[in-house]
């Protein structure tokens, strides 16, 4: 299936995403409404099947019409927290016969598992104090590793770059197109705990000034997300990696 949709209707897979992604609530069906009438009836009976193989409280994931289509499995406990459910699935196989060979009790007793992990992360975050350091404590730390980056890179006017700091990697050069690219990646970036120590620019590092509201809008974005706010202001520092 994923093959003829590569093959024979290309042009219908959503350009912002480069693919379908079909779920138990959403058949993407205004979506798929672009492929020809033989792929789509292929796309709703394979959907149908999935719905009488996976159980009710599982949900699924499937991604059609990209070079790497895929299958996953969501648990959900109460509205607000799900967790995906990672199966090694065989691509030579029919994913139906895999699926009757799944073990759900015990993938539902791990979800759970997974799903209270996550409701107590987001209770932490509202209240343990955040240790994320400021620009300005950074640069002193990093004082001489800084004026060194600098020093590398401020020729290269091509582009935007910036160093960052994790415990587990140390100090990297990174580079972005502009800085409203390396603002877009900011949230995730801080998400996974890097610390941005400096940015140059036009061969000019930013002012800390600068940085640091780059950072305010970045956490700003992430608000929404309690546990990615908490783990970018560094709340779960000592608790997770």
């Amino acid at each position: 299936m994923n093959k003829r949709i590569l093959t024979e209707a290309p042009g219908a897979v959503p350009k912002e995403y480069g693919f379908f992604m079909l779920t138990r609530e959403d058949d993407c069906s205004e979506e798929i409404a672009a492929l020809p009438s033989g792929i789509k009836a292929e796309v709703a009976a394979l959907m149908e099947r999935l719905k009488g193989a996976v159980p009710d409280d599982f949900g699924f994931n499937v991604t059609l019409g990209n070079d790497d289509p895929w299958f996953e499995l969501v648990y959900g406990d109460g509205q607000e927290t799900f967790m995906n459910s990672p199966v090694e699935w065989n691509a030579t196989r029919s994913i139906i016969d895999q699926l009757k060979e799944v073990d759900w009790d015990t993938r539902r007793k791990r979800a759970l598992q997974g799903c209270q992990m996550m409701d107590l992360m987001r209770e932490i975050s509202k209240v343990a104090p955040p240790s994320l350091p400021s620009t300005k404590d950074l640069q002193k730390e990093f004082r001489r590793e800084m004026k060194e980056f600098v020093r590398t890179v401020r020729t290269e006017r091509s582009e935007v770059h910036v160093l960052r700091w994790r415990d587990d990697e140390g100090l990297v050069a990174e580079r972005f197109a502009s800085v409203r690219t390396f603002a877009d990646e900011l949230p995730d970036l801080m998400t996974v705990q890097y610390w941005i120590i400096a940015v140059v620019a036009n061969g000019k590092p930013l002012p800390v000034r600068k940085i640091d509201e780059l950072k305010t809008r970045a956490l700003k974005e992430l608000e929404d997300m309690p546990i990615s706010h908490g783990k970018a202001l560094g709340k779960f520092a000592g608790i997770m990696g």
